[in-house]
């Protein structure tokens, strides 16, 4: 219980100091984050400590992988793109998806090796829970 809390605690922390400054998240900033979302995750997902050795390597290279093509992607001006710009957007935006679904699957087959099945269903369920609640906490943030 006083994980759940400390978690919790840290993630309403962290999405303060992300909503705060938008746009301008220090490393120091997202290198907490990650930090945080990497103890969620080993907590939610009951990782051993010889799993979260094995584990951590193959998740950070695919996190890093996922921030390399996000950083591609260009982010056109959408209220004076031309139709042909628009159409090489969308074409390249395909393309991203793709590989979001490509490296999935990669992590997927890489980590059948490490964790059972179970386990990778827990993972991507609690990788999708870290990110509703750091958005849920800037939401209210927000709000305020």
């Amino acid at each position: 219980m006083k994980i759940k809390y400390f978690i919790s605690s840290a993630i309403l922390f962290l999405s303060i100091l992300v909503v705060a400054q938008p746009g301008t998240m220090s490393p120091e900033v997202r290198q907490r984050i990650e930090s945080q979302r990497i103890a969620f995750i080993t907590q939610r997902v009951h990782l051993t400590p010889d799993e979260a050795t094995k584990f951590l390597p193959v998740y950070n290279e695919h996190r890093d992988a996922l921030k390399d093509m996000r950083d591609d992607f260009e982010r056109p001006d959408l209220e004076n793109i031309t139709d042909e710009e628009a159409s090489k957007v969308l074409e390249k935006h395909m393309q991203m998806e793709q590989k979001r679904l490509d490296l999935k699957k990669n992590l997927t087959t890489r980590l059948k090796g490490i964790l059972s099945p179970r386990k990778i269903l827990l993972l991507h369920a609690a990788e999708m829970e870290f990110n509703r609640e750091l958005l849920r906490k800037a939401q209210e943030f927000r709000k305020q």
